[in-house]
């Protein structure tokens, strides 16, 4: 027998390459089911329906993790969770064709008004307070003097008419960024993303939606704080402005 060689049939190379063969495919199976953790059980294309089948290796078993601040979470879920009902209808009988709103299309949540449905709490500090706050809570924060307030300015629609005036903006004290504006848009007060507004030095101006449908902005649960969830909603309305706050929009640029 050579060098290596365990018996006339079997030597240490030959040993090696079987163990790292099992070794891979066990990583392979591990890798699958761990895989399946999220976004399982699949939901079809068409709406209201769940496959519950996680495919050949079927799906792993729940885990729980404990997250920060103590909170748990499972995953994948022990149930599937309801099926999303979206404010539309496909505009063919086919699986995969487009689809077209019902109602309010800046509610609707599809094309660029869609959204995650993500966890309805704060974003959390490091010390597990919500990390975005009005600029009324936040003592030790102003705004710098260099550049222009946008407090008491008004907020002009993409039609050019004033849908409120700026109350408050909402501070990300991580990142020391303005993330949101606090409009009292006629009496109703809505969140204003600052990446959909263009700060003036007499007023603000909003391309992305008219003045009448600052009424209708996603509010949140708590005036002075907004969950991850909320976050979406309202970002997806001004981005679903950007198609559908006017019938012309819509059509071919040419």
């Amino acid at each position: 027998m050579g060098t290596g060689a365990i018996t006339q049939y079997i030597d240490v190379a030959q040993l090696a390459f079987y163990l790292f063969l099992l070794f891979f495919v066990g990583l392979v199976i591990y890798l699958t089911l761990e895989g399946k953790r999220e976004g399982f059980p699949l939901e079809t294309e068409r709406f209201g329906k769940v496959r519950r089948e996680g495919g050949i290796l079927g799906m792993p078993k729940t885990k729980k993790y404990v997250t920060e601040f103590g909170k748990t979470y499972y995953a994948p879920l022990e149930t599937p969770p309801d099926t999303e009902q979206l404010s539309a209808e496909p505009i063919h009988p086919w699986n995969g064709a487009p689809i077209a709103p019902i109602g309010n299309p800046l509610l609707a949540g599809v094309g660029p008004g869609s959204y995650a449905p993500r966890a309805d709490h704060v974003d959390y500090d490091l010390e597990g307070h919500a990390r975005i706050r009005p600029l009324r809570k936040l003592n030790d924060f102003a705004i710098a003097k260099q550049d222009t307030n946008p407090i008491g300015l008004s907020v002009i629609g993409a039609d050019g008419n004033k849908a409120g005036v700026v109350k408050d903006v909402w501070v990300d004290h991580m990142e020391m960024l303005i993330r949101y504006l606090e409009v009292d848009a006629k009496g109703t007060t809505v969140l204003l993303p600052i990446n959909f507004s263009r700060i003036g030095k007499q007023d603000i101006q909003v391309k992305s939606i008219l003045a009448d449908q600052f009424a209708a902005v996603p509010k949140t649960k708590n005036p002075e704080e907004i969950t991850l969830l909320e976050e979406d909603k309202i970002m997806a309305y001004y981005g679903a402005g950007t198609l559908y706050a006017t019938p012309e929009r819509q059509e071919p640029l040419l």
